[in-house]
């Protein structure tokens, strides 16, 4: 019964993998307001929907290609935002912002 279980064990954790990355999602749109310590930040996208996104602990933040932090991120600057859904919570697992 073990070599079974060795045998198949990666094939649930290659499983398991792809089913966490199939759940991530983007959204793009505009930074409303910076939280920086509640990790937390609020933007509009086009259709004018709000959303409050929390940032992972590991989340990688960019700013116009540059390796940047969440209290660096401005009003107004354009996010697009690869996040997870956590219960009602979104969790960005990196944001990339681009400022003009």
């Amino acid at each position: 019964m073990m070599p079974l279980i060795r045998r198949s064990a990666p094939a649930f954790v290659a499983l398991f993998a792809f089913t966490l990355a199939a759940a991530a999602a983007d959204a793009k749109g505009r930074v409303k307001s910076v939280t920086a310590e509640r990790s937390e930040v609020v933007m509009t996208d086009d259709a004018s929907k709000t959303w409050t996104v929390v940032a992972a602990k590991d989340c990688k933040v960019k700013v116009n290609d540059a390796d940047s932090k969440i209290e660096d991120l401005r009003a107004g600057d354009e996010i697009t935002i690869t996040y997870e859904k956590d219960g009602d919570r979104l969790i960005a697992r990196s944001i990339r912002a681009t400022r003009k």
